[in-house]
């Protein structure tokens, strides 16, 4: 329509401009001859062009014919105000083009595409997006002279696919992970939302993350490093349980506060048996808050979080955390407790994170007292301390209180740098067992969804059963990931 429009406007101007020529310069036809083709050439050639380009191109050759005296000056004008009625039409056609579309699509559901599929309908009541992970890696350990073989393999560590919407206030999520040879289900909650005094307030009813510790709860697709601290996701912060779980935020997340109280279900308790049936039962009540006393934007801000975690025994009767020290392959799990009688467990946590541009702190830590009714108590103390850097510039992204993906500056992508430390104590009848170890590790960033990692582990003071041993495992790993 709008080449159409542009091909009878040009036409009617050629002719138009040749009229002119040969009323005003009949003494002269060998110039009336150059400058009418050299206009009709001009004219015609910018009919296909942008409606923008091309008047833009038309009108510096007419001030250039003007201004060698080619044409005359009302000549210049009356063509320029041809070209501009021509660029008026142009714009209209395009106009009412887009109307037309608009239209037509206006019902349609909106697909979005950058960095996740989504599809959401036109009025915005409801949404769906597939969602998943995939993380392959290498690992090659060193025992370092203990009793343990070394390891040295390949592995699917996470294959999670699943998808996640909302309908009107409402919402739901679902995912299972099919790495090995089980299918270990992650996610699978609904969700209500909506607004109490300007906040957010939200309810989960399902399986999900217990409302505790800022480790355990950041997503394996944004952590900094390939394994997490020792105590996160274990019998001493666990992570995942089937339950109700409320929380009441401020509508930018600058404070945050959340509850949970659950059930392990038919899994039973990582680390928990009742010494008869397969299956074991207990409650968990857990409360988590975080405050934002510094923000000057999402890329300068620091955040201080704290939580609260208690453990029913019910038929609980024995309690156990054994823990792997350099990769979650290791062949020998040299950090241990257990007991027997078991009376239940308080658990508390500190955390805080900050954010300064490309730079990034975090430092969680967590404390696990587990009672035994025969006195065999178990105190478990633990913290980490990481430090992140990106070299091409970008910041580690803060999300509702915890971190999410980033996106590359440029298309050579993203590169980190970060180191943590960590250190687990246990005090126990059966003797102490203290393990101390740093990480460091750089990230390569190729696209928003995907990820390289290395990682290098390193236990740099070891004590089992309260005598500090020669041996000092290490490990080195590699990762690569996609998720979507």
């Amino acid at each position: 329509m709008i080449v159409k429009c542009s091909l009878v406007i040009v036409c009617e101007l050629v002719a138009d401009t040749t009229r002119i020529l040969l009323i005003n310069q009949e003494d002269k036809p060998l110039k009336l001859k150059t400058s009418t083709l050299l206009i009709a050439g001009a004219l015609l050639g910018s009919a296909v062009m942008p409606a923008h380009a091309n008047n833009e191109a038309m009108l510096d050759l007419l001030k250039v014919l003007r201004d060698q005296g080619t044409i005359t000056a009302s000549n210049y004008d009356l063509l320029a105000n041809a070209a501009a009625a021509d660029k008026e039409a142009n714009e209209a056609a395009k106009a009412e083009v887009k109307a037309e579309v608009k239209a037509a699509t206006k019902d349609m559901p909106k697909i979005t595409t950058k960095g996740k599929i989504k599809v959401t309908s036109a009025d915005g009541n409801w949404s769906f997006q597939p969602v998943g992970r995939v993380m392959w890696d290498f690992v090659d350990t060193d025992e370092d002279g203990s009793s343990a073989d070394d390891y040295q393999g390949t592995e699917l560590r996470r294959a999670r696919l699943g998808f996640a919407g909302t309908v009107y206030d409402w919402g739901y999520k679902f995912e299972a992970d099919f790495a090995g040879s089980d299918v270990d289900l992650k996610d699978a909650y609904i969700k209500y939302g909506t607004k109490l005094a300007g906040n957010k307030l939200g309810l989960k009813l399902g399986q999900s993350h217990i409302p505790f510790g800022l480790n355990t709860k950041i997503s394996s697709k944004y952590m900094t490093f390939m394994d997490r601290p020792f105590f996160a996701d274990s019998s001493i912060s666990p992570a995942r349980q089937s339950g109700a779980v409320v929380s009441l935020a401020d509508p930018s997340y600058k404070w945050a506060l959340s509850a949970g109280y659950t059930y392990a279900g038919k899994d039973g308790y990582k680390g928990f048996s009742d010494g008869e049936a397969e299956e074991t039962s207990g409650t968990t009540f857990a409360v988590r808050g975080s405050f934002v006393p510094y923000m000057k934007d999402k890329k300068h801000m620091v955040q201080i979080g704290a939580g609260y975690l208690n453990l029913n025994e019910q038929d609980l009767t024995s309690f156990s955390f054994k823990q792997r020290l350099v990769s979650h392959v290791d062949n020998a799990k040299h950090l241990s407790a257990t007991a027997d009688d078991f009376a239940g467990a308080d658990a508390f946590t500190v955390d805080a994170m900050a954010i300064f541009g490309s730079f990034h702190a975090m430092a969680d830590f967590n404390s696990y007292d587990m009672d035994s009714s025969s006195g065999d108590d178990v105190e478990i103390d633990s913290y980490a301390v990481e430090a992140g850097y990106f070299l091409t510039g970008e910041s580690l992204k803060w999300k509702k209180g915890y971190t999410s993906g980033i996106k590359p500056k440029s298309k050579s992508g993203a590169w980190q740098i970060a180191a943590r430390f960590e250190s687990t104590e246990i005090e126990e009848n059966s003797g102490n067992d203290e393990a101390d170890k740093f990480t460091i590790g750089v990230n390569y960033y190729p696209t928003q969804n995907t990820r390289l990692m290395l990682n290098y582990d390193k236990v740099t003071d070891l004590t089992v059963n309260g005598s500090g041993v020669d041996y000092e495992p290490s490990s080195l790993k590699f990762r690569a990931q996609a998720y979507w």
